[in-house]
């Protein structure tokens, strides 16, 4: 690895884990939001004994980390290890050294909207660490070994992990509040994708029309899109003839649609959601 991409790599993740660590200490712990994993362990027993989140969670890491290394022989890499120790240095910091900014006081009592909030903010530092290579370490390792020694999916075995954590949250803290942390959850997962993936403001459309080249010649001249030409046939007619495919922006398909319709308004059309278009014009692989 070159050094100018492990230091964007780091600074990434060093980023990502203060963003994380600004939803824990402003959003969750204040409103005893429990969204599963170490961190909603550590807020139980931060609540109920009053035990430092983040040295709590370094602690919780360090054996997770240990059990992976001799049980699953995995090896997460120096760049997980980071996250998750500077992940727990700044929780800690955040919620002792009292930054003003970051004062949790300031967005306490806002019920489904915090959850929501903490969520994505969780989920966009989160994402930015997962998007590097890198892990906060966590229940994921409890699941991947639940899985190699008891033969059930890591999704389950996550699954249910973080139900026993939720389950523990009900009995302290009530059921309203354990909704809230499934909401958190959920949010946090969701925005995880859309960091990863991208939000789906691509798409891709597959044209079948007997004025392929008018259209394509458009979308080339007009639209600036790259078309690429795939070779195909008609199952019941049998007639041979390309299916145009063409990637470009949701906001582009009004200008493609107008221009389909101009062109040939009996043509067939399919538009579908991309996760992800790397190339000109669109994301450049890092």
């Amino acid at each position: 690895m070159s050094p100018g991409k492990a230091f964007k790599d780091y600074f990434v993740i060093t980023l990502g884990s203060l963003i994380t660590a600004i939803a824990i200490v402003s959003f969750l712990i204040p409103n005893n939001i429990i969204a599963g994993g170490v961190s909603g362990l550590a807020i139980i027993f931060y609540k109920m004994f009053g035990w430092w989140v983040g040295l709590q969670m370094l602690a919780y890491n360090v054996v997770l980390f240990t059990l992976a290394f001799v049980l699953l022989g995995v090896g997460f890499g120096v760049k997980s290890i980071y996250s998750a120790v500077i992940l727990s240095v700044f929780i800690d910091v955040l919620q002792y050294v009292k930054i003003p900014i970051f004062l949790a006081s300031s967005v306490q009592d806002g019920g489904l909207l915090v959850a929501i909030y903490g969520g994505a903010l969780a989920g966009i530092g989160m994402g930015m660490v997962l998007w590097r290579g890198a892990s906060t370490g966590g229940t994921d390792i409890v699941a991947m070994i639940l899985s190699k020694y008891f033969h059930i999916s890591t999704g389950i075995g996550l699954l249910l992990v973080d139900t026993i954590i939720t389950t523990i949250a009900i009995l302290v803290f009530g059921p309203l509040v354990a909704m809230y942390g499934i909401i958190t959850i959920f949010t946090t997962s969701k925005t995880i994708d859309g960091i990863l993936e991208g939000f789906g403001n691509t798409r891709t459309a597959f044209i079948i029309t007997d004025k392929f080249e008018e259209v394509k010649t458009r979308i080339l001249e007009e639209m600036e899109r790259g078309v690429t030409l795939l070779n195909a046939e008609g199952g019941f007619t049998r007639k041979k003839r390309p299916v145009l495919m063409v990637s470009l922006r949701r906001r582009e398909l009004g200008q493609l649609r107008r221009i389909i319709k101009e062109e040939d308004p009996d043509i067939f059309m399919i538009v579908v959601n991309n996760a992800e278009v790397f190339g000109e014009g669109f994301k450049h692989l890092n």
